[in-house]
């Protein structure tokens, strides 16, 4: 099976997707520390993959057991080892569209540990292009390149951008 990742122009509608899975999502997670709403949804006038990328900030990811996972899933959540796996010091899930179809997502959710690497590195991605309108559009030119092409293993499509990413990083953190 081939992968294609469609990007779609900037929904002015993501911002309000995003506060309402937060809402959701705040009586299974009570142990969160914060939420951020990150990946190119989170970029105004950005055309991106029409997923909405939530981090969730714990204190420990120890904190999210069992019953964490399972309230998740019952709320409608998908758990994704797999990913987590792949994507380590993260749990990780998503949320299919109301018709639970299997090759499009509504949310991705990350839960991390709060002020770690991995919870710092997305947003001070999302802060730089927010406030750099020319590397961010470098970065849309990267991403339609990317979209155009047909992917084997759809986590090629995030690994290729990858470069790109730690470039920015780079550039911000020596602000």
């Amino acid at each position: 099976m081939l992968w294609k990742f469609e990007l779609v122009a900037y929904n002015p509608s993501w911002p309000r997707l995003y506060q309402s899975a937060v809402r959701s999502l705040q009586p299974q997670l009570p142990l969160i520390v914060a939420f951020e709403h990150v990946g190119s949804t989170a970029l105004p006038g950005m055309s991106a993959v029409a997923t909405i990328d939530i981090l969730a900030g714990v204190r420990e990811l120890a904190e999210i057991d069992g019953r964490v996972v399972a309230a998740l899933v019952a709320a409608g959540w998908e758990h994704r080892p797999d990913v987590e796996a792949r994507i380590p010091d993260r749990h990780f899930f998503n949320q299919p569209p109301g018709t639970r179809q299997r090759t499009t997502r509504t949310s991705h959710l990350h839960i991390l540990k709060f002020d770690s690497p991995q919870w710092r590195d997305p947003i001070t991605f999302r802060d730089f292009l927010r406030r750099h309108e020319d590397t961010a559009r470098r970065y849309l030119n990267l991403k339609r390149t990317l979209a155009s092409r047909r992917y084997r293993n759809p986590s090629n499509y995030s690994a290729q951008k990858a470069e790109f990413v730690a470039s920015v990083l780079a550039r911000a953190t020596a602000c």
